[in-house]
C-alpha cells in the first residue's frame, strides 16, 4: 500500500499515515524486486503498444500547458508517499543449501519513501528504501559480505548468517530548456532499446550517478548520457582495533571511472525506426592523471571512436545499431526488433575460421505481439554475445558498475532464448515465462579472488589473461588451459497470477512459483521458490533470486 500526503501535511495526517504504514508492514506479505515503482517514466516497455528506445522516459516539454494531474501527486508542487511490504516464502530452497523451517526464517520486508513534484520548467523525484531479504543463497550472501553491494541494488550488509539487508537512494531533477531540449541529473538505472533485455544499457544494472541531455526534433530524437561508475576490488583492513573482524566489503577499494553514451533514434515512417548507439568508458584516475574528466566525451553529437583515436587513448569504445518494424493488423499489433553491439571487430578475422578472440560482438532479436483487445501480450526474444565482449585490459574500464554488467546481466560468452506470455482482464493478470541459456563459466575460486585465466564470460576479468588468441569459439571454455571451467545449461520457468487491489495504490494479491535448473559437466543445482501475499507492482519484474 502506498499511503501518501502532499506538502504541507498536518500532524494528524502524518500520524494517520504512520499508523496505516505500520499496519501494512505488520499484515502484508509479498515480493519486491530491484526496479523502482511503476510510474509515468517507467510504465511502458517491450509489452506496450508504444515503445521508445530510452527509459526512463524524458519529461514532457510543454511546460506552458496546464499541469498534468494524472501523476500520483496531482497538480501539487511536492508530493510524498511512503510504502512498506513484507515478503514470505513458505518454501525456500537456496540452490540446495537451505530450507526455511519456520515462518520467521522465510520473512523479509521492504520499506521506503518517495518524493516527487514539479514547478514550472522543473520536475523532480526521489526514493529512499530499505530491504531485508531472508534465507538467500550462499553465493548471494557472500556477494554482500565481500563487496558491500548485492545484485546491483545498493549498499548491502549481512545482519545474520542467512539474510541480506540493503539501502538505496535514487532520484532525478529535470530542467526543461526549450520545447525540444531538456537536461536531467540524478542517480538511477537506464534501459536503452526496445527489447526485454538490452546489449547497450540494461534495466537490471546497478543505479549510478548521471547527467542526461535530450533533444527531441520530432522524427529524430537524440540522447547523450554521462555517468560515473564504481569498480570494486579487494582491499586490506585498516590498523584500527577490530577492523579485521569487519566484513571485507567495508574496506573494499572503489576505483572510479566515467562513461559517455549517446543514442540517435529516427522514425523513418511506415512503421520503421532505427537507432545508432555509441559509448566510451575511461578511467577517472589514469597513469599521469588524477581526477581525470575528458571534456571531449561530454560534448553532445560528438563521435566517440574518432575522438578516442585523436586523444591517443586506450579507452573502451562500443558501437551499436538497431532496427524495428511496427505492423498493425485487425487482430493486434506486432513489433519486430533487432539490436547489435560491436565491441571490436575485424572483417578479415570474422571471415576466417580461426576464431580470433577480439571478434567481440553481440546480437539480440525480439518479437512482440499485443492483441487488439489489450488482453494478450507475447514476447519472444533471443540473444547471443561472443566471449570477451564488454571486457577490457583493466576491469575499471570494462562495461560494468558495482560488480554488475551495465548491459545484459549474463555478461558474455552465452546464448539464450526467452518467452513471455501475459494475459490481463480487469484487475486480473497472468504471466508465464521461460528462459533457456547456455553459457561457459570461469573456474570457481575462493571468495575475494579472481581466476588466473579468463575465458571471456565475466566482463570484470581482464582479457589480458586469455589462454589463447585463436580458437575462441562460442561457449569457449579455455581448451583445458583455464582450470576447472564449465559449460552450463540453464532452464528457468515461472508462473505468476495476480489481482490488482484498486483501493491500495500500486499493490496486488499474487501467487508466484519459479524454478531455476542449472546443469553442466561439474555442477547440477535446482533453485525453487513459492510465494504468495501482497506486493508492490514493479517494472517488468523478472527476479533472478
Amino acid at each position: 500500500m502506498l499511503p501518501r500526503f502532499l506538502f504541507k501535511p498536518s500532524i494528524a495526517e502524518i500520524l494517520a499515515h504512520s499508523i496505516l504504514l505500520l499496519l501494512l508492514f505488520l499484515c502484508s506479505t509479498g515480493d519486491t524486486w530491484s526496479q523502482g515503482l511503476e510510474n509515468e517514466r517507467w510504465k511502458i516497455g517491450p509489452i506496450a503498444d508504444v515503445c521508445p528506445s530510452i527509459w526512463p522516459l524524458a519529461s514532457r516539454t510543454d511546460w506552458e500547458s496546464p499541469s498534468d494531474t494524472t501523476h500520483w501527486y496531482g497538480a501539487s508542487h511536492i508530493g510524498i508517499r511512503a510504502f512498506a511490504s513484507a515478503q514470505h516464502s513458505p518454501n525456500v530452497r537456496a540452490f540446495g543449501n537451505a530450507t526455511a523451517r519456520s515462518f520467521a526464517e522465510g520473512l523479509g520486508w521492504k520499506t521506503g519513501m518517495e518524493l516527487a513534484g514539479h514547478y514550472k520548467r522543473f520536475t523532480w523525484s526521489g526514493m529512499l528504501d530499505h530491504w531485508r531479504l531472508s534465507n538467500v543463497s550462499e553465493s548471494d550472501w557472500n556477494q554482500a559480505w565481500q563487496w558491500a553491494t548485492w545484485d546491483g541494488i545498493g549498499w548491502s550488509w549481512n545482519p545474520n548468517p542467512s539474510d541480506v539487508a540493503l539501502a538505496r537512494a535514487i532520484g532525478h531533477v529535470t530542467a526543461i530548456i526549450s520545447p525540444s531540449i531538456q537536461i536531467e541529473v540524478g542517480q538511477g538505472q537506464h534501459h536503452w532499446g526496445k527489447g526485454w533485455r538490452s546489449l547497450w544499457l540494461d534495466r537490471q544494472a546497478a543505479s549510478l550517478p548521471y547527467a542526461r541531455f535530450v533533444a527531441d526534433a520530432g522524427r529524430v530524437q537524440y540522447t547523450h548520457l554521462l555517468a560515473r561508475t564504481t569498480h570494486r576490488t579487494v582491499g586490506s583492513p585498516s590498523d584500527f582495533i577490530g577492523a579485521q573482524d569487519r566484513s571485507p566489503g567495508t574496506y573494499t577499494i572503489k576505483r572510479p571511472s566515467w562513461f559517455a553514451a549517446h543514442l540517435v533514434e529516427v522514425d523513418f515512417g511506415r512503421g520503421w525506426s532505427g537507432e545508432l548507439f555509441g559509448a566510451v568508458s575511461y578511467l577517472a584516475n589514469d597513469s599521469g592523471y588524477n581526477s581525470r574528466f575528458e571534456a571531449s566525451y561530454a560534448i553532445p553529437f560528438i563521435a566517440f571512436r574518432p575522438t578516442e583515436y585523436a586523444l591517443g587513448s586506450a579507452d573502451n569504445a562500443l558501437l551499436g545499431a538497431a532496427l524495428s518494424k511496427e505492423i498493425q493488423t485487425s487482430t493486434g499489433r506486432w513489433r519486430i526488433y533487432g539490436q547489435v553491439l560491436l565491441d571490436e571487430l575485424v572483417i578479415s578475422e570474422l571471415r576466417s575460421d580461426a576464431q580470433w578472440w577480439a571478434n567481440k560482438w553481440g546480437a539480440l532479436g525480439s518479437m512482440h505481439y499485443g492483441s487488439a483487445n489489450e488482453r494478450w501480450n507475447v514476447v519472444l526474444e533471443a540473444t547471443a554475445v561472443r566471449p570477451y565482449t564488454y571486457a577490457h585490459a583493466s576491469s575499471a574500464q570494462s562495461w560494468t558498475h558495482n560488480r554488475q554488467p551495465l548491459a545484459h546481466p549474463a555478461g558474455s560468452n552465452f546464448a539464450e532464448a526467452r518467452a513471455h506470455v501475459i494475459w490481463k482482464k480487469g484487475p486480473f493478470r497472468f504471466h508465464l515465462g521461460a528462459l533457456m541459456r547456455k553459457q561457459a563459466l570461469d573456474e570457481a575460486v575462493d571468495l575475494g579472488k579472481d581466476p588466473a585465466v579468463s575465458i571471456g564470460s565475466d566482463p570484470l576479468l581482464s582479457y589480458v589473461t586469455r589462454p589463447s588468441d585463436y580458437g575462441v569459439e562460442w561457449f569457449y571454455s579455455g581448451d583445458g588451459q583455464a582450470g576447472n571451467t564449465d559449460v552450463i545449461n540453464q532452464i528457468q520457468t515461472w508462473v505468476d497470477v495476480s489481482y490488482q487491489i484498486t483501493k491500495l495504490e500500486g499493490q496486488e494479491l499474487f501467487v508466484r512459483s519459479t524454478q531455476n535448473n542449472l546443469s553442466g559437466g561439474m555442477m547440477s543445482t535446482t533453485w525453487w521458490r513459492l510465494e504468495t501475499g501482497i506486493r508492490l507492482r514493479r517494472v517488468l519484474e523478472e527476479r533472478n533470486w
